[in-house]
């Protein structure tokens, strides 16, 4: 029983490592990114590199009883800009970097 616990117990490890192992690494090298908003809406702008982003914007809905609300832009390539509207006041904004 012990040596079978064993054997189980290692090959379970030996499976995560290639697992871990093989993971393939993120291709998305953008540069140049910037986010930036007017009134209730955020944009987001990579300038360079290779890859999509978006911007993602959060806010507080003009029906109190509503609460937060989450938007975000269409993915966008370099050079592109990703746009977010929220119906209400804009709380936060990020850029979220895509392949």
């Amino acid at each position: 029983m012990r040596n079978r616990f064993a054997a189980v117990s290692a090959t379970a490890l030996l499976t995560a490592s290639l697992l871990v192992g093989s993971a393939s690494p993120a291709y998305a090298t953008l540069t140049g990114c910037t986010a930036w908003h007017s009134g209730n809406t955020a944009y987001s702008q990579c300038t360079g590199g290779t890859g999509r982003q978006m911007i993602h914007a959060e806010g507080l809905h003009v029906d109190p009883q509503v609460g937060y609300i989450y938007r975000s832009g269409d993915p966008v390539g370099v050079g592109e800009i990703s746009v977010a509207s929220i119906s209400g006041k804009l709380v936060g904004y990020r850029i979220i970097l895509l392949d």
